[in-house]
């Protein structure tokens, strides 16, 4: 197995009990060649709950600043421990423009390899994951979504653009949902990742569910590929280690069916090639 960028520790507020260490190990273990440490950054929620006059919650957690600290710090002191698994040091960076000058200084700290972009929720909004879907018409929400991942991805704080298609990833009977009306905003979020030599990831956390499926989809991907697209990372989005590796090899297959013959890491926000 070639990487997996994106994984969660203990220091994500909805991780495991693993540590860095922890995940490492495991990593070696399994024949994982190279693993970023990403845990959250909500950099909408970046201070204590007292900053912004409000209580945290299991909806909304506060003190990211304290979550990113802690796991720069803990992943940097383990890199070079291991001969055996490239370790990078990352952080996924959440709702991007909604703080952008925060998220340009926090992207600039030197420990970091690199960083995911993601949006979670929108403004005054709770994320994806809490909000009801019993509306029978999505089409203004996830509009709106793609309205600000396109937005995220107009920014340079990022280097990765995380699971493009997560404003859809709650959905229920997601599969019935038609994307039609949102392939011209993606194609431009898509063209703007590549005129900034940039990332996508195909993202495998929701293959466990009931009805798998990977954000973004095959056709996605595709897409993306032939538009010009060259960089993709692939992730399993790891909150605990039972799926570190989680049905790896079908993402990999994956990104050969959509025409890659290599996939991307970053060290230093640089981009390196990696046979597939």
């Amino acid at each position: 197995m070639i990487m997996n960028l994106h994984t969660h520790t203990h220091h994500s507020p909805d991780g495991g009990s693993e540590s860095v260490a922890d995940r490492l190990a495991l990593a070696e273990s399994i024949g994982l060649q190279i693993m970023a440490v990403t845990d959250h950054c909500e950099v909408n929620r970046y201070y204590p709950a007292e900053h912004y006059h409000a209580v945290a919650s299991q909806v909304f957690d506060y003190d990211s600043q304290a979550v990113m600290e802690g796991s720069l710090a803990e992943t940097t002191a383990c890199k070079g421990t291991n001969p055996n698994v490239k370790l990078l040091c990352g952080v996924e960076l959440g709702q991007i423009p909604q703080e952008p000058e925060l998220s340009q200084r926090l992207y600039n700290d030197p420990r970091l390899d690199l960083v995911i972009g993601s949006v979670h929720e929108l403004p005054d909004m709770a994320d994806f994951y809490f909000l009801d879907y019993t509306n029978p018409d999505m089409k203004p929400l996830i509009n709106a979504y793609f309205d600000e991942v396109l937005a995220l991805a107009q920014t340079d704080a990022w280097d990765i653009l995380g699971h493009l298609t997560y404003g859809m990833r709650y959905m229920p009977n997601r599969a019935d949902y038609d994307i039609t009306p949102h392939l011209p905003i993606i194609d431009e979020i898509f063209r703007t990742v590549i005129a900034k030599g940039k990332a996508i990831e195909l993202n495998g956390s929701m293959l466990k569910s009931p009805a798998p499926f990977t954000d973004p989809d095959l056709t996605l991907l595709k897409r993306y590929r032939s538009l010009g697209g060259q960089y993709l990372t692939i992730s399993t989005d790891a909150h605990h280690g039972a799926y570190l590796d989680y049905r790896m090899n079908e993402l990999e297959q994956m990104a050969a069916d959509a025409g890659f013959t290599h996939l991307t890491y970053f060290e230093r926000h640089q981009p390196m090639l990696v046979s597939l």
